[in-house]
């Protein structure tokens, strides 16, 4: 086990090292109980370096060097200036210096008088104090050692540094890395046992100073990049540090730190409230007067120190955008995403093209599952629209007495269950983008009118509240009613058909599309064989006619959903007639009703043909059909279960 050697703080140790020294010069053996490991590991690698051990000549000060590692040391060395000035001052010795170096012993800084320089020359900055260049001393060592070290007298490898003691700690940066050292050189006579604890100390401050201003720069970078704004205050409304975004927000082109904030929004009784209860909240709604206009945004308030608060700012439009995003309130589907090659469908595609270089209001017509959402999307992509939110709005499926709030909003305490804070409707969240009203004729009454007044005024007012505000929204429409025929029986406002009236665009249904079946069924059978990991699949050539002659009540929706169950259900390499379902195999599905009329069927034929006419008609709803056959709902699905008529079939679900 290595001995402990004690340094040499007093005389009597001192010149016991000193006699070491001279038998190590005289290569004679050397009592290493006198000599620490570390200052005689030095002393061998200084030796054999051919190092000269007797005075060395000064080494010219490189300007150059220390021009450019002051660059690269800057945040180092203004860390360590005001620390070091303090130390040299505290110690209050004269012959002493403090110098800083980095990891290659080049002098970047140095506290002392020009006299105490001319004591310790070494110290001057663009000097050299590396072991290579003047041999064992404190700053070369510590660099080497990587701890904090001390140099007393005749450790010293050259003689001519035996008159000086040095103390030497070394300083990282906030990722722990050694960037340089801290040394005390000073007489040997002045030399005391605790020095080294004090350039430790000092060293330590520098590193801590470091770590503050990389926090701070990294606190000042995360603040600039915040799409949000914000802005930090005293308990007096002083403005401590405020980002890029809020200034913009308030309409500044400087940063007003140390300014009131009431100077820049004045009369507020919600920012006086603010400063005076400093009660937490989010996302609060507020408007503020500026000097140049207003601001509409969402705060933020939180407590901070003793007495000043933290604001966060969103722009409510922003953040109505994001709440779009969240909500599912993106177009994916392209022109490129329709599938045809019909002239139907060619020109259905002509006109939707023609609408989405239009922000005119466009109403698209067709049969349950033609795809109209996916021609809406189309157009919204095509459109100068598309980096603009998406928002869906399926009519039908509102209930009747939410419909006004989801559509239009409400504010704080319009109803039994609102939020406190309000909430923006549909409208609000696709300002600036588009809005799809799917089935668009089961909208209430009551409801048709406020759609009226937006279409017409681009104005919506929130539920319970009395402020209009301004919106630009593009209106697409969708229905698979006859609307005029609602019209005239009062189902839907005459007015607001002529409003969505402006560019209507009819989806055609599957059965008119000729020869889009094939290719329609050629790419769900890939999309499944691929989704489900089936081995790959064909139809035959009387399935492939089967499918043709199938009248498709519910459209692509329903093909879809037939190729989708006959891969999951499939045995073999090919899908035949018998794989269908039933009830496109049946002849009575195959052709016209006025045809089956016509033709020698059963009474049970004929009942079977009637009930999938009317379930057809009604796109699959039992309630409609049932009042139109006059039966009961539950004759009804007695039939239903007699004939086997699958009524997901006609809803195209």
């Amino acid at each position: 086990m290595e001995k402990t050697v004690c340094p040499p703080f007093s005389m009597n140790q001192r010149t016991k090292v000193s006699k070491q020294w001279q038998r190590f010069q005289a290569r004679c053996p050397v009592d290493t109980s006198l000599v620490r490991p570390m200052i005689h590991a030095s002393w061998e690698r200084c030796r054999r370096a051919n190092m000269h051990s007797g005075s060395l000549p000064l080494c010219p000060i490189d300007t150059l060097a220390l021009e450019k590692a002051t660059v690269v040391n800057r945040h180092l060395v203004e860390s360590a200036k005001r620390i070091m000035d303090k130390l040299a001052h505290s110690i209050h010795l004269s012959k002493s210096v403090v110098t800083l170096v980095d990891t290659t012993g080049l002098v970047l800084y140095a506290s002392a008088t020009s006299q105490d320089l001319d004591n310790v020359p070494y110290g001057m900055p663009g000097r050299r104090c590396d072991e290579s260049t003047i041999g064992t001393n404190g700053m070369g060592l510590c660099i080497i050692e990587k701890k904090a070290v001390h140099v007393v007298a005749s450790e010293h490898y050259s003689s001519s540094l035996h008159y000086l003691s040095c103390s030497a700690a070394p300083i990282h940066d906030p990722d722990g890395q050694l960037i340089g050292a801290l040394n005390l050189a000073i007489n040997t006579e002045n030399f005391h046992q605790h020095t080294l604890g004090l350039v430790e100390a000092a060293a330590h401050a520098i590193e801590e100073h470091l770590r503050l201003r990389s926090l701070m720069h990294n606190n000042k970078v995360i603040l600039e990049q915040l799409d949000e704004g914000v802005i930090v205050l005293g308990g007096d409304g002083v403005i401590t540090n405020i980002n890029p975004q809020a200034s913009k927000m308030l309409g500044l082109d400087t940063q007003p730190t140390g300014e009131k904030i009431q100077a820049y929004i004045p009369s507020s009784g919600v920012l006086q409230s603010m400063l005076t209860d400093r009660t937490a909240f989010h996302d609060r709604e507020v408007s503020f007067d500026l000097r140049r206009g207003k601001l509409v945004c969402a705060l933020s308030c939180v407590p901070f120190g003793d007495a000043g608060v933290i604001l966060t700012l969103r722009g409510v439009k922003r953040m109505r955008h994001y709440a779009a995003r969240v909500a599912g309130a993106k177009a994916v589907y392209t022109f490129d995403n329709i599938v045809g090659a019909s002239p139907a469908l060619h020109e259905t595609v002509r006109l939707t093209q023609v609408a989405s270089q239009s922000g005119a209001t466009t109403l698209l017509v067709g049969e349950s599952g033609t795809g109209k959402e996916l021609f809406a999307q189309a157009i919204h992509n095509a459109s100068n629209r598309r980096k603009e939110p998406f928002v869906v709005v399926n009519c039908g499926a509102l209930p009747r007495n939410l419909v006004q709030s989801e559509l239009f909003g409400y504010v704080a305490g319009a109803f039994s269950g609102a939020l406190k804070e309000g909430s923006p409707g549909k409208f609000e969240l696709a300002d600036g983008g588009t809005l799809f009203l799917d089935e668009i004729g089961e909208m209430p009454l009551e409801a048709q009118v406020s759609l009226l007044r937006l279409l017409q005024e681009s104005e919506v007012t929130r539920l319970g509240g009395k402020q209009a505000k301004r919106i630009d929204v593009r209106i697409i429409a969708a229905t698979n009613k006859d609307l005029p025929s609602a019209v005239r029986n009062k189902a839907f406002r005459e007015d607001l058909y002529y409003r969505l009236n402006v560019l209507t665009i009819a989806i055609p249904p599957l059965r008119q599309r000729d020869g889009d079946i094939e290719l329609l069924t050629e790419v769900f059978l890939n999309k499944f064989i691929t989704t489900l990991r089936k081995k790959p699949l064909q139809l035959s050539d009387d399935a492939m006619a089967a499918l043709k002659a199938y009248q498709w009540p519910g459209n692509i929706r329903e093909l879809e959903n037939c190729i989708e169950r006959l891969v999951n259900v499939a045995q073999g390499d090919t899908i035949d007639v018998a794989d269908l379902p039933q009830n496109m195999t049946t002849e009575t599905n195959q052709q016209p009703l006025a045809d089956i009329t016509s033709s020698p069927v059963s009474l049970k034929g004929f009942q079977k043909a009637i009930i999938q006419e009317t379930l057809r008609e009604t796109n699959g709803n039992l309630r409609r059909a049932s009042t139109i056959l006059n039966i009961s709902r539950t004759t009804m699905y007695a039939k239903l279960k007699q004939y086997r008529i699958e009524v997901e079939t006609f809803r195209g679900a």
